[in-house]
């Protein structure tokens, strides 16, 4: 049965948004690791942050993001590129980015006063976050796969079994298993 053209044009949206973030973490990443102005904003974040030995943590999570990510521009290990860099991004976000929301509001209007922050306002600051929008694509990419076309898609074309067991990996099953690598 030949897709719907509706089909095929999400599809290729999909795919594109797929390459073009992980062309987004290859790029930030290697920028870390190489050019020496985003090298002193990511060791002055990790520092900041009271990581210990920051100088191998910036290393270490910039490699990431550009290895991860060049593994999601090719489609290679989509889902757990994916699951790899929502890990990273989460951290971003709980260590860095959540104390960035105000915890009141400053009008233009010095008049009308400091109102506090309610919870809807400080969910418009969080879903303005890049990492949230991040999690949710990347999120999206590891519940999907390659989609349409990735390296993937031809390795299961050549071996029909999965690298660790015959069925598929449950969701439940892949994250243990993803969890259990980084211990």
């Amino acid at each position: 049965m030949e897709k719907s053209t509706f089909n095929k044009s999400g599809d290729l949206f999909y795919v594109i948004c797929r390459i073009s973030i992980g062309l987004f973490f290859l790029i930030t990443g290697f920028n870390k690791l190489f050019h020496p102005v985003f090298q002193g904003y990511m060791l002055k974040t990790i520092t900041g942050l009271g990581f210990s030995n920051p100088q191998f943590m910036a290393h270490f999570v910039a490699f990431n993001e550009a290895f991860w990510g060049l593994l999601l521009l090719l489609g290679l290990l989509t889902r757990f590129s994916s699951l790899s860099l929502i890990v990273i991004m989460l951290v971003a976000l709980i260590t860095k980015d959540l104390h960035s929301i105000p915890t009141e509001l400053v009008p233009v209007d010095p008049k009308v006063g400091i109102r506090p922050m309610d919870n809807f306002t400080w969910l418009t600051y969080f879903f303005f976050l890049p990492q949230v929008l991040f999690m949710m694509l990347l999120g999206m990419f590891s519940l999907y796969g390659y989609k349409a076309f990735g390296i993937d898609q031809w390795i299961g074309k050549k071996k029909k079994v999965s690298f660790i067991c015959k069925k598929r990996l449950t969701v439940k099953s892949r994250s243990a298993l993803f969890f259990l690598l980084f211990l």
